[in-house]
């Protein structure tokens, strides 16, 4: 009798400890795209980048509609295994757009984030409702968040797959 005792103030203890809420928020890790391969799950970022076929037609608008005086461009990612399904992949499609078009670095700021929670440097204007999340900056305010408008659209059953290209290129005209 006693052993079944123990066994449920284990069993209890256990479960209140795994199901109270982890308030810890963590910081999100600013870095170099060039870094990347450093943190750790972001193995997978290039075999997804070198499968994406960019669509030049769409990437000669982006050019014309692109004022480095006035846009950056705002990425939020996660490793790959915390994403959702394969929207992890959106985020080395949308870098190969970025390289296509011609955005210097200088021009793109890149975030890892542990969850959706991580405090950034534009929480007081932004928050990240997706992951990998992309925004456009326009003389430093977010106006446009691509990610959100993707997810929006597919939701309510618009054209799918809608191009991130195309997002982009809306984006900027904001």
């Amino acid at each position: 009798m006693k052993t079944l005792k123990f066994i449920i103030i284990v069993v209890t203890f256990l479960f209140l400890v795994k199901c109270s809420d982890d308030n810890s928020v963590s910081d999100a890790i600013p870095y170099k795209i060039e870094d990347l391969n450093k943190l750790p799950g972001y193995g997978w970022f290039y075999q997804e980048y070198d499968k994406y076929d960019v669509d030049t037609n769409l990437v000669k608008l982006i050019q014309h509609q692109y004022n480095s005086s006035i846009h950056k461009i705002l990425i939020y990612s996660m490793p790959s295994c915390a994403c959702p399904g394969r929207k992890y992949e959106r985020f080395p499609q949308f870098y190969k757009i970025l390289q296509n078009v011609g955005i210097s670095h200088d021009k793109i700021e890149f975030y890892s984030l542990n969850s959706l929670r991580s405090r950034h440097s534009y929480d007081s204007v932004i928050v990240v409702t997706t992951l990998p999340a992309f925004y456009v900056l326009k003389q430093g305010k977010p106006v446009y968040s691509i990610a959100d408008t993707l997810d929006f659209n597919i939701y309510y059953g618009k054209q799918y797959p809608i191009k991130l290209e195309e997002l982009l290129l809306e984006g900027l005209k904001k």
